[in-house]
């Protein structure tokens, strides 16, 4: 899966989010009371681009696991472009790794899950302005899911359980933007991304979705401290972490440290 993506500026940032909690009918996600940090960067050179992110989640609720952050999630993707000085300097090459591990509670039980490794491979095509404040980036990617086709099972009329077929469609698209100054307003900056696949479960869903608007105020700039943002997130996804649409409504603080 891929949850983010060049959404911000060259430098590296950190975001914390508290989220409001789950609406919608994808029921294995519902959540609430949940407090995630993103460490964020993204840097041009010479030969291309490189992005990373890292996610926790932590839990406030006292019924669920608080000692530890209960979900960690990383990706980076490398962008190849030794041809920046030709007609075709927006094309890149795009190579992507993702995974990570959980934690959940059920009763006094406490388990864990695994976020198989997934590498991706594909053609990045980006329009940008100098300083990257301002980008639109499509991508078409070859996606590989380490063990996927033992990832899901269902149990058949006799309670015999079969592995499922995992990704149906190995593509994955991915549309993400950023905007300064959105709609004129000095501060104000749009960004998110789209990300869209293939990929059979255990309900049997074939479609995926996932986006994350992101709308940050530059409010530093009012205090000579242009580091500090204010904003807010949305989640919306299908099919995601359950069957059918979910929506997750985030406020959040930034601070960018380049």
């Amino acid at each position: 899966m891929c949850l983010c993506s060049l959404m911000a500026s060259a430098g590296t940032n950190l975001q914390i989010y508290y989220d409001f909690g789950s609406q919608g009918t994808a029921c294995a996600n519902q959540r609430s009371n949940r407090v995630t940090t993103t460490l964020e960067l993204f840097y041009p050179d010479n030969w291309g681009n490189t992005f990373a992110f890292i996610d926790l989640d932590y839990n406030i609720n006292p019924s669920d696991p608080k000692h530890t952050p209960f979900l960690g999630y990383f990706e980076i993707a490398r962008c190849l472009n030794f041809w920046q000085n030709t007609a075709a300097k927006d094309l890149s090459v795009q190579v992507e790794y993702n995974g990570g591990l959980g934690l959940y509670k059920a009763g006094d039980a406490l388990g864990g899950y695994a976020i198989n490794h997934a590498a991706l491979v594909g053609l990045n095509y980006c329009l940008h302005t100098a300083d990257y404040k301002n980008i639109f980036n499509l991508e078409l990617l070859f996606k590989y899911v380490v063990d996927e086709l033992n990832m899901w099972q269902i149990r058949d009329a006799q309670g015999v359980w079969h592995n499922q077929a995992g990704n149906l469609v190995p593509l994955q698209f991915t549309f993400v933007w950023g905007c300064d100054d959105f709609c004129t307003a000095p501060g104000l900056r749009f960004s998110g991304f789209l990300d869209l696949w293939g990929q059979k479960m255990a309900h049997g869903q074939s479609f995926v979705m996932i986006s994350e608007p992101q709308l940050w105020y530059n409010v530093g700039r009012w205090f000579k401290c242009p580091n500090l943002h204010v904003g807010t997130e949305i989640e919306f996804s299908y099919n995601f972490t359950g069957s059918g649409f979910m929506c997750n409504p985030c406020l959040g603080v930034k601070w960018c440290f380049d």
